[in-house]
């Protein structure tokens, strides 16, 4: 059997991924209840988070849901939080009651489509019957056999640096994040996706169906209602030879209006149901992830009057934060401060910057405009997503942009690391083999790393 790189992803990451999903404590990564009742919320057939009393953002599920996420975010919050049979034992035995409005105030007013993956899972559940502990694993479950499978797509379909995104995939922060219930892993695996179609376009003679077209153009709309930040990926399809798509200028621009339309209808709707902390009701906004001095309104003005100011903070946040955010990308599992060990995450990340300076001296070639265009879309990226965080977390002029975490760059450093391959390495079967004995060590110690941090 001739096992190609993509099949070798699929089997370790599904192995690791059901052993993360299943010895990571329940909502123990970052905003898993809040993603866990919006998805429930969403599966019972509401779109949008809804408005209460003008001042709450939430929506009615099961009171037993909310009993189960208080019960283990109690245990996260504690001096020393550990979870014993007890725990679990307690979680088996909760039903469903009945319906209460619970507030999921800082993911109420992103896009349905964010949890596809999810809202399958709470719909099964709720078909299955099954007890809220039973629909939270079934629930990681699917979320994480949705990831692998684009993945393995995007993989298979890449034309280039097949083992860089495999590795990048595989990393311990990646795989963590993609078991659990969260908003950022269908986002995420689609724009890898994304990005292997693209380039399939740009570097080969494929020709683009009709069929093919539709999917991208779905792709893209989904991938900016999701996370508008990640919208100039759409910008590769300008590097897109003419003659590979049938009237390949009207193509592009349809591509792009469609593009820029879900953007600008998408962007205000989202925005006016954002309730910040000042406004939101004092008996429930500090169970929520907001951040009292934030005023997103306010922020942008002075962006827009200080932009020499701005830039000067996003730098001065980059170079500071640059330590805490690689170790983020790389071994960071879980909520609160949970790294591997900084010998691991040294280790993972010198391989991956040696996989993104090499290439397979058979494969084909980016040129200088190539590589140009990918480092100019890396970027405006970055500076929206510096924009974004900075609306949402930090006060109204602050020196320094808040939660820069390393998760957010998962669809971005993909391509900026493609853009830097320049050495030819001839034998691929060793690099491949490195690269996928050096995942498995780093899986193997997350799952060390979880289990004792934990229990």
């Amino acid at each position: 059997m001739n096992l190609q790189i993509h099949h070798y992803f699929a089997f370790i990451g599904l192995i690791f991924g059901v052993l993360i999903l299943w010895v990571t404590p329940p909502f123990q990564s970052p905003d898993e209840t809040n993603h866990y009742h919006r998805s429930a919320h969403i599966a019972q057939g509401h779109l949008m988070g809804e408005v209460l009393d003008g001042n709450r953002l939430g929506g009615e599920i099961d009171g037993s849901l909310l009993k189960y996420t208080s019960h283990f975010d109690s245990i996260r919050k504690s001096e020393d939080p550990r979870f014993d049979a007890a725990d679990y034992t307690w979680a088996r035995g909760l039903r469903k009651t009945g319906k209460l409005f619970v507030d999921f105030a800082n993911v109420g007013y992103y896009s349905p489509t964010v949890y596809f993956p999810q809202v399958v899972g709470q719909a099964l559940s709720q078909l299955l019957r099954l007890t809220p502990y039973q629909s939270l694993y079934f629930t990681r479950l699917l979320s994480l056999l949705s990831w692998l499978t684009l993945i393995t797509l995007a993989i298979r379909i890449i034309p280039i640096q097949k083992i860089l995104i495999c590795f990048l995939a595989l990393l311990p922060s990646s795989l963590s994040l993609a078991s659990m219930v969260s908003g950022d892993t269908f986002t995420s695996s689609l724009c890898f996706l994304w990005i292997a179609l693209l380039l399939r376009m740009i570097l080969t003679e494929h020709r683009i169906s009709l069929k093919e077209y539709i999917i991208i153009c779905l792709i893209i709309v989904f991938i900016t209602l999701n996370k508008l930040v990640y919208f100039p990926l759409v910008f590769m399809i300008l590097l897109v030879p003419n003659d590979r798509l049938k009237k390949g200028v009207l193509m592009k621009s349809i591509l792009l209006c469609i593009t820029g339309v879900t953007l600008l209808l998408w962007m205000p709707y989202s925005k006016s149901l954002f309730i910040p902390y000042s406004e939101y009701s004092h008996l429930f906004r500090d169970s929520q992830q907001l951040n009292p001095p934030v005023n997103p309104d306010a922020q942008l003005s002075w962006i827009l009057s200080h932009p020499y100011s701005f830039a000067q903070v996003a730098l001065i946040s980059y170079l500071e934060s640059a330590p805490s955010t690689i170790a983020h990308y790389i071994g960071k599992y879980g909520w609160e401060k949970n790294y591997l060990h900084p010998i691991i995450i040294a280790i993972l990340g010198l391989v991956g910057g040696f996989l993104s300076i090499s290439r397979a001296e058979n494969a084909p070639k980016l040129n200088v405009t190539q590589r140009l265009s990918f480092i100019v879309i890396s970027l405006v990226m970055i500076i929206g997503l510096s924009v974004s965080l900075y609306l949402q977390w930090s006060p109204v002029g602050n020196d320094r942009i808040l939660s820069l975490s390393g998760r957010y760059f998962f669809p971005i450093i993909p391509l900026l690391l493609i853009a830097a391959s320049f050495i030819n390495i001839e034998n691929q079967r060793r690099i491949k083999l490195l690269s996928l004995g050096l995942s498995i060590v780093g899986l193997i110690t997350l799952v060390i790393a979880i289990y004792s941090r934990w229990y």
